[in-house]
Order: structure tokens, then C-alpha cells, then sequence
């Protein structure tokens, strides 16, 4: 870079001189290209106020917030200049010295390029920029290295006028906001429906998720809407969902996606979860709750699932590790299938508990007992 700043000060005293040359300025402008958990592009947009006949050198420095963002050899893309010929001395990791501002270098630079009126009415995209997100979402500002008489980063040079050329006015990105995060998204059958559970590690503006299924059996069947839950808006803090479908149409296997909506009608889709639906069960069975372990601070409560394979009567009961009962989710007659009930812990220790279910056949009056181990905790 030191080559480069030398050689554009020689260019300050090599150019000719044209009296009465007028310095034109030129408009630059940061614009969101685009925004996700993943990645964030935007690009360098020069708009020059009359018709700039040619460049000798250009370049933009952005700046960035290394403890938000990483960026690599290929940050910097779709270079104008370059395309037309020009030296690149693009840099994308200039000043990387845990100095804050970290920097961004898109520069090129040609001495002898001749009168080729490169930005004639039509004013480019000088490049992209695509950074990295550490951790999403979250909210960001990119702005521009200002121009100062020992470091100026963010100029232009046009042939025959032997100063250098800011841009003014330089524009900057302010509180570009990039989207919810979802750490985890599964599917499970829970009795007669399937329990969707997610985790999302922080929201910006999000109004909340559309569930979606279709099966797998038909090839043309589309994705249906089956529900929505309201999202947190904009949090900081990890959130937990959990959604049953209790619409199933039959056996078979499903596919289900999140459509998360932010409040401005920006729409993300989730990964597909895939699960296997069986309605009438061949046994009796108490399933895992779900999820395990039961947060009672995040107050959205458990499944517990269970199968019934003969009209029985049912009880379905939980008990601390002292033998109380401290709570009867079932207790009456089901006629063989798949169920599930649903339990919001309150007013008691985090600790191990116990699921009892017992079933005793309406035909025959055996009794079959089944047990489950579950976590509570704050």
C-alpha cells in the first residue's frame, strides 16, 4: 500500500495541468445488496455530477467492526476498474491490527491509461463488498475511511487536474439490521401430532414463523400452511418454540419448514425436518417428553407422548423422586391411538420427576405400568 500511496503522489506531479480545468466532483454511496445470517454484500456506487472523462485512480475505503464481521481474499469482487484494464491494489484485510477501524481497500490505479471516457454516462458500481457475521443477527454500520491531510483512503484522481478529488458527499450504511438466527429446527411425532421445537439465538424485527408442511407420498402436493407463532420482535437472548400439529391427514411421511417474516413482510425459510407419522399404535408405549430437559423460566412446558393399543382406561400422572404426586395429566378412557398431553411446570423445584403411565385394558382389566424419567430446571 505504501508503493501504491507513493506512486499517486508522483501522479500528483506527473498529471497535466489544464487551466481552467474545473474539479468535478463525484457522489459515493454504500448500497445494501443483501443481508443474511451468513453474509453481507453491499456495494461502492461513484455518481459523478457531470461526465467525468478519465480516471487516473480510484479508491474506496470502508470500514467495518472486526469483532462483528471477518472477511477474506475474496471480499472484495466485481471490480470496475479492473475490468477496464486498471492495476488492482485491492486490499481486503488493510489495517488488520486490532485497530479499530479495521478497513476494507478496494483501489486501482493506472498511470498512462490514455483519454478513454470510462465513466461517460454511465456511472458504476465500483465493487462488492461481502463480509462475514460472526455471530447473527445483529446491527452493523459500514462507513468510509474520511479523508484526512496523513491518510487520505477514499479519493479519485482524474487525468489533467493535479489535485486530488474526495467524494463528496460520502455516504454510509447506518443500522443495517441482518436477520434471525435459527440454531435448530426438529420434528417429532408427539401422540396424534408432530411437536416442532426451535431455537433461534437472537431475533432483529421479527414478527414470527409460519409452519409449513407437505408430504412426501405426492409428488405435487405443496406446502401448506398449518400455523404461526409469534416471534420475539428483537432480542438479544436465546429464544425456544414449540408448535404441535394436530392436523395430520394420515400416515405417511411429512416435510415441515419454518417461513420466518420479519415486520417489514421479509421473508426467510428454515431447513426442511422430515418425520415418519404412524397414527394407530401396535402397543402400549410412554415416550420421551419433549423437549427434555423442561425449562420453567422459559414457561412453554412439555410434551409427554403415549401410545394405547386397545380401548383402556388411563392415567397418566407425575411425581418428585420423594414418591408425591404432584401432577394427573390423564385420567379416563381411550380408545386406541396415539396421544399426547401437555405439562406447564409452576411453582416447583428443578429436579428429576417421574411420568407414570398406567393403562388397564377395558376387555380384559390387565393393567400395563410404564415410567419415564424427566429434567426440570430454571
Amino acid at each position: 500500500m505504501k508503493k501504491l500511496l507513493l506512486l499517486l503522489l508522483l501522479g500528483i506531479f506527473f498529471l497535466p495541468t489544464q487551466k481552467g480545468h474545473a474539479q468535478l466532483p463525484a457522489a459515493l454511496e454504500l448500497v445494501t445488496i443483501s443481508t443474511s445470517a451468513t453474509e453481507v454484500k453491499f456495494k461502492a456506487v461513484m455518481k459523478p455530477q457531470q461526465t467525468l472523462t478519465n480516471i487516473e485512480a480510484v479508491s474506496v475505503a470502508v470500514t467495518y467492526d472486526p469483532a462483528l464481521f471477518t472477511v477474506d481474499a475474496n471480499s472484495i469482487t466485481q471490480k470496475f476498474f479492473q475490468s477496464k484494464g486498471f492495476d488492482d491494489a485491492s486490499d481486503p484485510l488493510w489495517n488488520n491490527n486490532q485497530t479499530n477501524p479495521d478497513v476494507m481497500l478496494y483501489s486501482e490505479y493506472h498511470p498512462n491509461f490514455g483519454s478513454v471516457p470510462i465513466l461517460k454516462n454511465a456511472p458504476p458500481d465500483l465493487c462488492v463488498f461481502t463480509l462475514y457475521p460472526k455471530s447473527a443477527p445483529g446491527t452493523a454500520s459500514f462507513g468510509v475511511w474520511m479523508n484526512v491531510s496523513s491518510g487520505a483512503l477514499t479519493y479519485y484522481f482524474e487525468a489533467g487536474v493535479p489535485t486530488q478529488l474526495n467524494y463528496s458527499p460520502v455516504t454510509d450504511i447506518q443500522n443495517l439490521q441482518y436477520p434471525v438466527e435459527l440454531t435448530s429446527f426438529t420434528a417429532a411425532q408427539q401422540g396424534e401430532g408432530i411437536a416442532l421445537n426451535w431455537v433461534t439465538a437472537k431475533e432483529i424485527n421479527n414478527h414470527g414463523f409460519h409452519i409449513q408442511r407437505r408430504s412426501l407420498h405426492d409428488a405435487e402436493d405443496a406446502w401448506n400452511n398449518v400455523g404461526f407463532v409469534e416471534g420475539t420482535g428483537t432480542t438479544t437472548s436465546e429464544r425456544h418454540y414449540l408448535f404441535v400439529d394436530i392436523s395430520m391427514p394420515g400416515d405417511g411421511t411429512y416435510q415441515y419448514r419454518l417461513k420466518q417474516q420479519d415486520f417489514d413482510g421479509t421473508v426467510t425459510y428454515s431447513p426442511v425436518a422430515v418425520v415418519d407419522y404412524q397414527l394407530r399404535p401396535f402397543e402400549f408405549a410412554l415416550r420421551q417428553n419433549y423437549p427434555n430437559p423442561v425449562s420453567l423460566s422459559e414457561g412453554n412446558g412439555t410434551m409427554i407422548a403415549y401410545d394405547v393399543a386397545e380401548n383402556s382406561n388411563i392415567r397418566l400422572t407425575v411425581t418428585n423422586m420423594l414418591g408425591q404426586q404432584i401432577a394427573t395429566l390423564v385420567d379416563g378412557s381411550r380408545d386406541a391411538g396415539a396421544y399426547s398431553a401437555r405439562w406447564n411446570p409452576a411453582g416447583i423445584a428443578a429436579g428429576t420427576y417421574i411420568v407414570t403411565l398406567v393403562a388397564e385394558s377395558a376387555l380384559s382389566g390387565t393393567a400395563e405400568v410404564q415410567h419415564m424419567q424427566m429434567q426440570v430446571i430454571r
